[in-house]
């Protein structure tokens, strides 16, 4: 098989493993434990990057690979100091190695174009499209009991993870509508078919993290957008109708709007400042090296008798590897949100209200180190388009042969 051959069956590949992250817990044969959709496209897209060889791997990115691999190494060195018999946590943390070089793969073939951000945004879109069909027939339906209301699942995917799917396709969405020209032109409007149904996946999910995630997207997107005076009189109209009608549907939903006054009336966070409050006292006792994250688990298991998470990404890097890894963590995420100011000052919105909604989603979400979807959005940011027209001028030429 040809390389040009190759690269389309890659790029396939890359965009059925991003048609599959809200299938990922899907199991009906019972092996998703270890071996679901998303695992084997996945697979299949890395197996063929590999065989590539050089082509799927771009020396640029490599130097925040380096960073990565570097905190890596630290959490399996501590992992390894701070293990007892009773932890149930991977010291090795497969899933970041992973993460890690699905990261640098997806970073390389967008940088090289051999997928294009509007290719792997409509993809996800699509999934999502079908989620809320199949959810419309009950397929893949479920519910969750929290704070007296019932919130919706998908194929064992929780709530709030429900609730982030379809807040990013409805700013994937908006954005289609928003730069038709950076898009797919006049065929982006067709997402407006989309957003009602988007809309409401996001109240039945009752995650309030989610809706506030998903309107400062929105609002960022449609205020910082450079555009003629004319269209921008058109973006704030559109964001008058979009706030309307957004308060609208969360008049209408029980549960966001039940949760919501909860939130304000409690001045809560569902918990989450207590868990805070708790990583940061089990850190300030290890602050320059921290736990590992077996080391973490058994602090936690001591607070609340069962593992739990920190539900903050730089809280859990933090207590798991101290100020070291911490500080290698944030040196690596400068280059994102340089590349995000960057791209802005070129005239594009999208990786800044992107960067907004990683930033505003891994603050408060549990698991997010091993997050397939935060890592994809970070691989988005640091490639090097919308696109470079000067860098840029013609197709790979690995296409044309």
């Amino acid at each position: 098989m040809s390389k040009k051959n190759l690269l389309n069956f890659k790029r396939i590949c890359l965009l059925l493993f991003i048609f599959s992250l809200p299938f990922e817990y899907w199991n009906p044969f019972g092996i998703a434990s270890f071996f679901s959709v998303t695992k084997m496209t996945g697979f299949m897209y890395a197996g063929v990057a590999l065989f590539i060889g050089k082509e799927s791997f771009d020396q640029s990115i490599f130097k925040y690979i380096r960073l990565l691999l570097l905190l890596w190494i630290l959490l399996v060195i501590l992992s390894m100091l701070n293990y007892i018999g009773t932890n149930t946590v991977s010291i090795f943390n497969f899933s970041l190695i992973q993460n890690i070089l699905m990261y640098w793969l997806i970073a390389t073939d967008i940088k090289k174009r051999n997928v294009h951000i509007k290719s792997i945004m409509l993809s996800f879109v699509l999934s999502i499209v079908l989620m809320s069909i199949l959810l419309m027939f009950g397929i893949g339906l479920g519910q969750e009991f929290e704070e007296g209301v019932s919130r919706i699942t998908f194929f064992e995917n929780n709530p709030n993870t429900v609730g982030v799917l379809a807040g990013l396709a409805i700013v994937f969405s908006l954005y289609f509508i928003l730069n038709p020209s950076k898009t797919f032109q006049k065929k982006g409007t067709l997402a407006l078919l989309a957003l009602p149904g988007f809309i409401n996946l996001l109240m039945l999910s009752g995650s309030r993290g989610a809706l506030i995630t998903t309107a400062l997207s929105i609002v960022i997107m449609l205020i910082m957008n450079k555009s003629t005076p004319f269209k921008r009189i058109l973006q704030f109209g559109l964001l008058v109708i979009a706030t309307s009608y957004f308060l609208d549907k969360l008049m209408e939903s029980e549960v966001m709007y039940k949760r919501l006054t909860q939130s304000i009336e409690e001045g809560g966070t569902g918990g989450r400042d207590e868990i805070w409050d708790n990583v940061v006292d089990i850190w300030s006792t290890k602050p320059l090296l921290g736990y590992g994250t077996t080391g973490f688990e058994t602090e936690m298991v001591k607070i609340y008798g069962v593992r739990k998470d920190s539900h903050n990404l730089f809280l859990y890097i933090l207590v798991t590897t101290g100020i070291v890894g911490i500080f290698i963590f944030l040196y690596f995420f400068f280059f994102h949100i340089k590349r995000a100011v960057e791209e802005f000052k070129e005239g594009d919105v999208f990786k800044i209200t992107i960067l907004v909604f990683y930033l505003t989603t891994v603050v408060k979400a549990g698991g997010v180190i091993n997050n397939k979807l935060m890592w994809l959005l970070l691989a988005i940011i640091i490639s090097a388009e919308l696109y470079n027209k000067n860098q840029f001028k013609n197709e790979n030429s690995l296409r044309n042969r």
